[in-house]
């Protein structure tokens, strides 16, 4: 679960609805200066689906001793390790390549997302490294058969592989600005990783454009809590409207399990929509 807040209320964003707003950034892109994604059918599949393991954990979410609900960095290792690798096995099930990526996030984000995102923790607890140590082995073996499948013909390069991977970081990243931020427009400026917000800031590096071409930075800037401008922009039309559904619930401590999912259960599940857009150039 992924909770923001306000004075108010937590808004409540299941993984698997965070997924679907991931899914939607990978559809669209692509553009003159981007690269498309290849196999498309395959990372657009891996972005929306990376954390399905979730719902697991999500259609029974908790509270802490607090009485505050738990997000999903506060999920006991232990227990996340166990759905997480079930979630893997689902999307392997369907297309070997998207499986792949969701299990090379999975592996990668205990690790900094292999070393790619240097403000993350360095997970070395014992569950962490167990599912690192289970996993990492199998994709060896997943891209032996993409290899062999024509299906995958041209994409199986170790270079083509680590591209789509970073690109499964970015999808993951813009998702989660959207989400994890209730208020876009107090998002920290670049640079600024106050309160665990280096995760969902305004800045996604690694970026890749194409296959050769050097990473970028992708920076984005909330003009109002709905709009946010994108730059350089990488997606097939200006402006793209997107959604997520969010539950809101009172901000307040629970007295009970039973009276925060009671609460959550009846609160009806609602729709935030946001625009993403070019910079206007005549604004210089």
């Amino acid at each position: 679960m992924i909770i923001s807040e306000n004075a108010k209320y937590y808004r409540m964003i299941t993984q698997n609805d965070h997924g679907d707003l991931a899914g939607q950034f990978a559809a669209h892109w692509g553009n003159e200066h981007f690269a498309r994604l290849e196999p498309y059918p395959s990372m657009v599949l891996a972005a929306e689906a990376h954390d399905n393991g979730w719902w697991d954990w999500d259609v029974y979410p908790s509270v802490d001793e607090q009485g505050l609900p738990l997000p999903f960095t506060r999920t006991p290792r232990e227990i996340r390790s166990s759905f997480y690798g079930r979630g893997i096995d689902n999307v392997i099930g369907r297309d070997l390549y998207a499986g792949l990526m969701v299990s090379m996030h999975g592996v990668g984000l205990p690790q900094k997302r292999y070393g790619t995102m240097p403000t993350m923790a360095d997970r070395q607890d014992e569950f962490s490294q167990r599912f690192i140590a289970e996993r990492e082995p199998t994709h060896k073996v997943l891209i032996e058969k993409i290899r062999k499948s024509e299906q995958y013909a041209g994409m199986d390069s170790q270079e083509q592989i680590w591209f789509n991977y970073l690109m499964m970081q970015v999808f993951d990243r813009l998702s989660l600005f959207f989400c994890a931020n209730f208020d876009l427009t107090t998002v920290p400026a670049t640079g600024a990783h106050t309160a665990g917000k280096g995760y969902y800031g305004p800045s996604i590096k690694p970026t890749p454009v194409r296959l050769g071409q050097e990473d970028i930075e992708l920076k984005l800037r909330a003009v109002d809590p709905k709009t946010v401008v994108v730059e350089p922009y990488p997606f097939d039309q200006s402006p793209l409207r997107v959604s997520v559904r969010a539950k809101l619930i009172p901000r307040i401590a629970y007295k009970s399990q039973e009276e925060f999912r009671e609460t959550y259960a009846k609160a009806q599940r609602e729709q935030f929509e946001f625009t993403l857009m070019q910079r206007d150039h005549k604004d210089e």
